[in-house]
């Protein structure tokens, strides 16, 4: 059974969602295409957006709905759910979407009918996207510092605050830690996609030494960037890259995830957008130099980093997700 699912790593069998565009309402003018964080939108002929796959993937979407959003004219729509249905990375969910249903009504109500009774945190919660589309518009240095500081009073265990912070607004050194991230990730995209006969050994090998970098999504992230000129941290005017102690008391990993959090809320409750962006994480294993600008030396790791800026056009808004099991002990 161990064997079967280490075989299973290397495209597995997956369902997609549909991509469905109202010809009638669509404009084509292409935000959907340009904010999709994958290869998996592409103008067609016609002028009309349409899901694509590419080397061994039948379609590079991964249902995160970003496209349904950003459309200005509510033309686009996804139906379905991703799902891997085999192997390694078989999906344990339930395969059921749902719209925000705070108050667990037996059917889903509109937003709008209920985001009064909702708290201002409950809103920017259910309405928060990441955002792909920035605006060229710097962002004062004050509210960075808001941002920051919702961040440094985040909990964790015994009181440790296992974090620190590099801030990088200058867009040339963003643009240079692009540049040198994709000649790794180029690296391990090919290993996964790449049509030599040893790459089914390859990505199982590195499935197994690490569970989290072997699955098929990323390498549509970083085909995505090959094809934008390196661009990871979509042209936003503000990177914060969060470190973590790794000494940090009992999960110094769930401390920086919530520190991470309420930043991104934070930025959100004021009119920002934000994007974890974990690709440059995932590169900066292999370039040393570029630990030593970042600050990130021992005890110190990077865990992600943030894009942050003004986002071009409404796109904050609630889309629907995943249901999940929850077990009652009353």
């Amino acid at each position: 059974m161990l064997l079967e699912k280490y075989r299973k790593v290397h495209f597995p069998e997956t369902l997609f969602p549909e991509f469905v565009v109202n010809r009638e309402k669509c404009t084509q003018c292409g935000r959907c295409v340009e904010a999709c964080p994958t290869m998996g939108l592409e103008m067609g002929t016609d002028g009309f957006p349409y899901l694509r796959g590419f080397k061994g993937i039948e379609r590079a979407c991964l249902a995160c709905r970003n496209c349904e959003v950003v459309c200005p004219s509510g033309a686009a729509r996804l139906d379905g759910v991703y799902r891997v249905k085999e192997g390694r990375y078989k999906t344990i969910l339930r395969g059921k979407n749902s719209p925000p249903n705070p108050f667990n009504d037996p059917e889903p109500p509109s937003f709008e009918s209920v985001t009064k009774k909702l708290t201002s945190v409950e809103r920017v919660i259910l309405k928060r996207r990441s955002i792909r589309l920035y605006k060229d518009k710097p962002v004062p240095r004050e509210m960075i510092h808001r941002i920051l500081e919702a961040g440094r009073f985040a909990p964790s265990a015994g009181n440790c605050t296992p974090w620190k912070f590099t801030v990088v607004t200058n867009r040339e050194t963003i643009q240079e830690l692009e540049r040198d991230s994709m000649k790794v990730l180029r690296r391990m995209r090919d290993v996964y996609l790449g049509a030599k006969g040893w790459n089914k050994t390859a990505a199982t090998l590195l499935s197994y030494m690490s569970v989290n970098k072997g699955d098929q999504r990323p390498m549509t992230a970083i085909e995505k960037a090959d094809h934008c000129q390196d661009v990871i941290y979509w042209n936003a005017p503000v990177v914060i890259f969060l470190m973590m102690d790794t000494r940090g008391i009992s999960n110094p990993d769930l401390d920086s995830g919530m520190c991470g959090q309420n930043m991104v809320l934070a930025a959100h409750a004021m009119g920002l957008g934000t994007c974890y962006i974990g690709l440059t994480i995932a590169a900066l294993d292999y370039l040393p130099a570029w630990n030593k600008r970042l600050g990130i030396e021992p005890p110190w790791k990077a865990v992600t980093s943030l894009c942050v800026g003004y986002p071009k056009g409404k796109i904050d808004k609630p889309v629907a997700r995943e249901t999940l099991e929850v077990n009652w002990i009353e």
